[in-house]
């Protein structure tokens, strides 16, 4: 026998789509954390997005009108998004002109419109997947302002879509009329979905196509590897497989907004290293292999960085990471010992990198010890012949060098009458460093085009750290040194207690020279004028010269006053009570008001708390429209009981009719039902009959709805009636419509004519 079941898109599902809908619209806000640093803007955006979809609901089932909704939606965002925004802006509840400055209000204005908009689409249109286009827009905009590489965020972006996708499919089965199932089938009722033979079979097939796609890739070859050429690095990145490598640190330090990199404490201030490049492509610096190839578990001294005998001083440094998104972990010259919990730190000695195999999240942190050597010049002075060291030719390799810039190497080291390896590299970076040239991040000559160190330092001779490290290194080359280059960062700003705050600004590149006594040597051609780059010791005018080499271990500034000494500090005192100590975390010394977690838990209860508040203004004005008329406040008396029954979860079943439901009610609840029995049997003579009830009647329907509703509550235990009071599902559920008026003398001439009562 076939049965007759709800329809595919009935209301009684409007929950779920409503979870799909908030689930698609949270993923597809998390695209906004491009913009922004840090997560404070979430709780605000998410909150004004749930209010939003909130309001929405609420409206649709009082059935208010669309351009009524559409203005009260206006005014809702103006004072929910003040209250939760910027409160200490608002003149009561109305937002002042200090309010509309802020940027997060218009970030809450875009996502409250977007909910708006993919809540009208999906619900009052009927239309879920139209619904993914404001939502699509929502998530698309961040990226077409700041292009980065997918993340996590999108998994969640897809199943939301996938969700909609669904409910537009039951929306097209809902206009195609009931279904209708055979004996064989088991129907669909709520989020059941139904049950055929075709529908059976295609589940087996969407399993099978789920286990082909998570083993049948393990089996494809390659899978697993890195790819040969890596096209998808883009600003921001740090691994060096990108085409050009400098391209983080160009936009680190073009940003206009200082961005935290990680904060540290550190015995002695030195600079910080990510990772070397080793060979030149006549543009750039660029590593000679992937680096993430051939990582090595680290077990101390990169071998090559450090030259047997040579002092050294132990630096600690603990470090935080904040904003940095590296693949690398930034360290001092020569590490030997790093301490990264539990996880395992790997190193590529060609690169002289640190890793822990994986991008560096906010809040990680780890302490790296490393042996600073103390090079003086008379580490460094002396003849050297290069040729006695064959595994250094790569870093001698010129490539396809300029001609010009060969011949200004050369004639740099022959004007300065140069004869060891020291006093070349000395005679290149006075020359970078002389008033010929200047510190400049904003050259658009060397933004494009062929020949760029060529024209560096031939006709611009402007640039910032890439363009002059690049020229020191390519031109110790040219006469023979070994070279390479270093990206890393400053050694940063001192803040609180001592710490050290290192942000975009402090990115750099310094170019490093291999000598026999001293090992890889840093040296300081960029003229960076705002105190944040230090000229090593043995590279000043004092201490350049051998005899003087014995003298404090100090950074002394450069004979051009360029750039202000750095002197080293000791590390200082901790409170060994941990109390004020910033490593311990942004959030260690916050109030439990201020903690995201516990907004979020009292902005829950708030709307939980809302619900019977809600429910009592709906049943109100409910009330109001149905006192009109007698036969719609007997049908509201039975909307508002019914109502009751399915937050308690009593409620009538789907094809349940009142008369089966209050049978059924009387046979659980006996004599306590009795007023249900009642109200039914009234509530169908209003219904149905073709006279009209009267007051009386509507009273006494509101004295049964009243009585019934006692009545069974105090059957039910109390989380029962807890749950009946803060449930939402009788105001998603929405509320039947009230029958048509019928004219008495409209039916007594249809009674004439012999047609039946309507």
């Amino acid at each position: 026998m076939a049965t007759t079941d709800s329809a595919s898109g009935a209301r009684n599902t409007d929950y779920a789509q409503a979870l799909a809908l908030a689930g698609l619209l949270a993923g597809a806000s998390l695209s906004l954390s491009r913009l922004y640093t840090g997560n404070a803007w979430l709780l605000p955006t998410w909150l004004t997005m749930a209010a939003a979809l909130g309001l929405a609901a609420l409206l649709r089932r009082l059935g208010v009108g669309q351009l009524l909704s559409l203005a009260a939606m206006a005014a809702g965002f103006v004072v929910v998004g003040g209250i939760l925004l910027f409160p200490d802006t608002l003149l009561l509840v109305v937002p002042t002109r200090a309010t509309l400055t802020e940027f997060v209000l218009l970030t809450c204005a875009g996502a409250w419109a977007v909910a708006t908009a993919a809540d009208g689409l999906a619900f009052r249109a009927r239309q879920p997947l139209l619904a993914l286009v404001p939502a699509l827009g929502l998530f698309v905009f961040p990226a077409v302002i700041r292009p980065s590489s997918p993340a996590w965020y999108t998994a969640w972006f897809l199943l939301g879509a996938a969700g909609m996708l669904l409910f537009e499919g039951r929306a097209r089965l809902a206009t195609w009329g009931r279904w209708v199932s055979s004996a064989r089938s088991r129907p669909g009722a709520g989020w059941r979905l139904p049950m055929t033979p075709a529908a059976q079979t295609g589940r087996w097939l969407a399993l099978a196509a789920g286990l082909c796609a998570l083993t049948v890739p393990w089996l494809l070859p390659g899978y697993g590897q890195q790819g040969a050429l890596d096209l998808k690095e883009r600003a921001g990145s740090d691994t060096g497989v990108a085409l050009n490598p400098f391209v983080s640190l160009r936009t680190r330090l073009t940003a206009q907004e200082d961005v935290p990199m990680f904060r540290a404490r550190s015995s002695r201030r030195e600079r910080w290293r990510l990772m070397v490049y080793d060979r030149f492509d006549g543009t750039d610096f660029a590593p000679s292999s992937d680096p993430r190839r051939g990582l090595d578990q680290f077990v101390g001294p990169i071998a090559g960085e450090l030259a047997p005998g040579l002092p050294v001083t132990q630096v600690t440094q603990e470090v935080e990471i904040q904003e940095l998104g590296s693949f690398w972990l930034p360290a001092a010259t020569t590490p030997i010992r790093v301490d990264a919990g539990r996880r395992r730190v790997l190193a590529n000695g060609t690169f002289a990198s640190l890793t822990i195999n994986q991008r560096l999240r906010k809040g990680f942190s780890y302490t790296v010890v490393s042996q600073v050597p103390e090079i003086k010049a008379s580490d460094l002075d002396g003849p050297v012949d290069y040729r006695d060291y064959p595994e250094l030719e790569p870093y001698t390799d010129t490539g396809n060098l300029d001609p010009e810039v060969r011949e200004r190497a050369t004639a740099v080291v022959e004007a300065k009458k140069a004869d060891t390896p020291f006093d070349e590299a000395l005679a290149i970076q006075d020359y970078l460093r002389s008033s010929e040239f200047h510190y400049n991040l904003n050259v658009p000559a060397l933004s494009a085009g062929g020949n760029q160190l060529r024209r560096f330092l031939t006709q611009v001779r402007e640039g910032y750290c890439e363009q002059f490290a690049i020229a020191m290194a390519m031109m110790a080359r040219q006469v023979g040194i070994p070279s390479r280059v270093a990206v890393g960062f400053t050694s940063g700003e001192v803040v609180d207690n001592g710490l050290l705050q290192v942000t975009t600004h402090d990115a750099h590149a310094w170019p490093e020279l291999w000598f026999p006594r001293a090992g890889w040597v840093p040296f300081e051609p960029t003229p960076r004028a705002d105190g944040t780059v230090s000229v090593p010791i043995y590279t000043t005018p004092a201490g350049r010269v051998p005899e003087n080499g014995t003298g404090p271990s100090a950074t002394t500034p450069a004979d051009n006053g360029s750039t202000p000494s750095t002197v080293r500090q000791a590390r200082p005192e901790t409170d060994p009570t941990g109390a004020d100590d910033p490593l311990a975390g942004a959030g260690s010394r916050r109030g439990w008001l201020e903690r995201p977690v516990v907004r979020a838990g009292l902005a829950l209860v708030a709307l939980v708390a809302l619900v019977p508040g809600v429910k009592w203004a709906r049943n109100l004005l409910a009330r109001r429209r149905a006192g009109r008329r007698p036969r719609d406040a007997v049908a509201e008396s039975y909307a508002e009981l019914t109502g009751w029954a399915r937050d308690a979860g009593i409620g009538r079943r789907g094809a349940e009719t009142p008369a089966a439901y209050a049978r059924r009610l009387h046979g659980d609840f006996a004599a306590d039902a009795d007023p249900l029995v009642e109200l039914t049997e009234l509530f169908e003579l209003a219904e149905y009959a073709a006279a009209e009830p009267g007051h009386d009647q509507a009273e006494q329907a509101r004295r049964l709805a009243r009585s019934a509703r006692s009545g069974l509550a105090g059957r039910l235990g109390w989380r029962r009636r807890l749950l009946a009071t803060v449930s939402p599902r009788s105001l998603l559920a929405g509320r039947p419509a009230a029958p048509r008026p019928v004219h008495r003398e409209a039916a007594q001439e249809r009674e004439l004519a012999g047609q039946p009562r309507r």
